[in-house]
């Protein structure tokens, strides 16, 4: 019962994503090429960004940054944050991907990373490494396709009224879930727990859905006009 009342959850939350959304930033210029779905897209690209994320796309980036994200602190009122906050790694290890599995694991219990009590050690890896896995994949369009066409500041303008264009909506969307479960897509399904290969291929199906083109286009483009100015 508990697993279908979630379910049921999860469908109407998802199916809201798009109410009150005023700014339709595909249609301010098409040539930019940002798909029906940027909103869900970029929000999912950027719920756990952090200052060390967005230097992949400017070395000059600070705490003062203007991309919404999940709260570290899950008991807060405010489940999301108007900035990508500062999250370093430690050092005591030799190698980073060390020092992050490290910093991961030293906040399990402490409620201050952003993704609240439901998730197992195993999950909380796959998510920090799956998050910066995808923005590799993003920083390769921006590389590929943004940095030397870059989209107008109107589309800026647009894409960075989260409140307004459905990306600070979806962003909320995702932190409301984290206090119930492990949801880590926007996609219209509930994501099992990950305990075995079998769990982890359904993981594996629905993180590489915002692998695909249109997905980290959507997100270069916003992240290039969240960036630019730094």
């Amino acid at each position: 019962m508990a697993m279908i009342v979630l379910f049921l959850a999860l469908l109407g939350l998802t199916s809201g994503l798009n109410i009150n959304i005023e700014r339709q930033c595909d249609k301010i210029n098409p040539k930019v090429d940002l798909s029906d779905t940027f909103s869900e897209n970029i929000a999912h690209a950027i719920h756990s960004m952090t200052v060390q994320g967005l230097r992949l796309f400017n070395p000059k980036v600070t705490e003062k940054n203007s991309v919404p994200t999940v709260n570290h602190n899950v008991s807060a009122p405010d489940l999301v944050v108007p900035y990508a906050p500062d999250d370093p790694i430690g050092h005591d290890f030799n190698t980073d991907v060390m020092n992050t599995i490290d910093h991961i694991l030293s906040h399990i219990g402490l409620s201050d990373d952003g993704l609240g009590p439901y998730w197992s050690p195993i999950e909380r890896v796959a998510h920090n490494f799956h998050m910066w896995d995808l923005w590799y994949r993003v920083h390769e369009e921006f590389e590929s396709t943004v940095r030397d066409n870059p989209p107008k500041q109107d589309v800026c303008d647009c894409l960075m009224d989260t409140d307004h264009n459905g990306i600070r909506a979806a962003v909320q969307w995702v932190a409301e879930h984290y206090k119930s479960g492990t949801p880590i897509t926007l996609l219209n399904r509930p994501i099992p727990k990950l305990t075995d290969a079998a769990t982890w291929q359904v993981w594996k199906d629905r993180l590489l859905h915002y692998y695909d083109n249109n997905a980290a286009h959507d997100a270069a483009l916003y992240l290039y006009c969240a960036t630019k100015d730094f």
